[in-house]
């Protein structure tokens, strides 16, 4: 098992970034970020990214063996980012439905989001 607490997906979508609208209930309306979240007990970065990101509305591809393009620590905890090597395809079924969208951004409307994504325009 990976040591991290939080993951996300850097992924192309069409002419710019596969991202989501964060959750009303969580006080953050209109924001975006990237998809991704909790690594759950028993399963690998990886694996939790990739399943993250299907809860989340997008469908993308990592090999297992992937190493993070990014590593932080964000609000004290270690938080890794992945880079799919394919676009990401949006899915008109997800769990989040209705609570986040898929949505595809700018990069640096993605960087401007917080969440630790600023390291992508540096």
């Amino acid at each position: 098992m990976d040591q991290y607490f939080a993951v996300f997906v850097v992924a192309m979508a069409g002419n710019g970034l596969a991202a989501t609208t964060r959750a009303a209930d969580r006080g953050e309306a209109g924001r975006i970020g990237l998809p991704g979240g909790k690594v759950d007990a028993g399963e690998t970065a990886v694996q939790a990214a990739v399943r993250e990101s299907a809860e989340e509305g997008w469908l993308v591809s990592l090999p297992e063996d992937a190493d993070p393009a990014h590593v932080a620590l964000v609000e004290g905890r270690l938080v890794a980012w992945f880079v799919s090597s394919e676009e990401a395809k949006m899915l008109a079924s997800y769990k989040e439905v209705g609570r986040i969208t898929p949505v595809v951004a700018s990069l640096q409307a993605v960087a401007d989001s917080g969440y630790g994504n600023e390291w992508l325009v540096a």
